[in-house]
């Protein structure tokens, strides 16, 4: 069971808490964090972005969009999708 509890610091409103709390069994007694995020006083702050490619499954040829099945084969992401140009991929060498 998870708890969680978010608040604005009384002394500082500039931050945000967020307490969780695991309650387990398998844990000795219950396990809190409390995470902390300062907000960015500037008016138009910059909100930078970041891209995680691992686990990515999703793959683009051409225009078209495709799935990564757990096998390694191109599966179509919607129904009666056309399958991929050839001329996008190299011929294998025997």
């Amino acid at each position: 069971m998870f708890k969680e509890r978010i608040y604005l610091d009384k002394a500082d409103p500039n931050i945000l808490h967020d307490e969780i709390t695991v309650i387990d069994h398998a844990l000795t007694r219950p396990w809190t964090v409390d995470k902390r995020y300062r907000r960015n006083p500037e008016p138009k702050p910059e909100w930078p972005e970041y891209v995680c490619g691992d686990d990515n499954l999703h793959v683009r040829v051409g225009k078209e969009n495709y799935f990564v099945s757990a096998d390694g084969f191109l599966m179509p992401t919607r129904k009666d999708q056309p399958p991929p140009d050839a001329r996008y991929f190299k011929p294998t060498q025997k």
